[in-house]
C-alpha cells in the first residue's frame, strides 16, 4: 500500500451510499497499521491478508450453530443462503429500510396477510413457508419447533442424534431456507409464482441426491 497521508485525505460525501461509507469506514481504521511505510500487525512488516482480517473482525464469539448452517451435507447454495438468514443479513424489505434502502412495497410476497417482509416473518410466520415447512416434516418424520433458523439449528444441536443425522436434518433446513428464500425473489423480480408441492419436491430432490 501507498504510504503517505495523502491516501486518507478523503472526506466521505453525505450522500453517497452505505457501502462506500462502510469501505471508507475501514479506510480510517487501517490508518494506524502503518508507520513510516512499515506494516504493524506482523513482525516482518510484510502486509498478511490473515493478520488485516482478524484485525477488522476483531473478537468475535464463536456461533455454537455455525457447524450445522455450514454442514458438508448441505449444497453451496443452501448453506450460503442460511448463514446469511441466520445473521439476519438477507436483503428483506426491513433490512432494506434499516439500511436506507428505499422501497416500494413493504409487505411479504408470498402470503396474504400484508405485514412487513421481516426474516422471522418470511421464514417463519409466512403461511406459504409454514406449508413448505409441514410437506418436508411429513416426509422426513421428524416435526422441529419453527421459531427461527437459528433457534431451529440449535434445537437440532442438542438433540441426543448421531452426528449424521443432525447434520442431514440441517442440511434439509438450510435447503427449506434456500428454497423460501428463492420463491420469494422469483416472485418479487420475475412475477412467477413458485407452487408449494413444486418447491417441496425439489427440496426432497436436492437432499436425496446430495446425500
Amino acid at each position: 500500500m501507498k504510504d503517505g497521508a495523502t491516501i486518507w485525505k478523503h472526506n466521505t460525501p453525505v450522500d453517497c451510499s452505505w457501502y462506500w461509507r462502510q469501505l471508507n469506514a475501514i479506510k480510517v481504521q487501517m490508518r494506524g497499521w502503518y508507520n513510516q511505510g512499515r506494516y504493524m500487525l506482523t513482525q516482518t512488516g510484510k502486509y498478511s491478508i490473515t493478520s488485516s482480517y482478524l484485525a477488522l473482525i476483531g473478537q468475535q464469539p464463536r456461533m455454537r450453530t455455525a457447524e450445522l448452517a455450514w454442514t458438508s451435507m448441505a449444497l453451496p447454495k443452501h448453506r450460503f443462503i442460511t448463514w446469511l438468514a441466520v445473521q439476519g443479513r438477507l436483503l428483506t424489505q426491513e433490512r432494506k429500510l434499516k439500511l436506507h434502502i428505499q422501497v416500494e412495497d413493504t409487505d411479504c410476497c408470498l402470503c396474504d396477510k400484508k405485514v412487513m417482509e421481516t426474516t422471522i416473518h418470511l421464514f417463519v410466520k409466512c403461511e406459504w413457508a409454514q406449508a413448505i415447512w409441514k410437506e418436508v416434516e411429513k416426509w422426513t418424520g421428524i416435526a422441529l419447533q419453527i421459531n427461527g433458523i437459528k433457534q431451529t439449528l440449535e434445537r437440532i444441536r442438542l438433540k441426543h442424534w448421531k452426528k449424521v443425522k443432525k447434520e442431514t436434518i440441517a442440511a434439509t433446513c438450510g435447503a427449506i431456507v434456500y428454497h423460501i428464500w428463492r420463491a420469494r425473489n422469483w416472485k418479487k423480480f420475475k412475477g412467477k409464482s413458485v407452487h408449494i408441492k413444486e418447491a417441496a419436491t425439489q427440496i426432497k430432490k436436492e437432499i436425496i441426491e446430495r446425500l
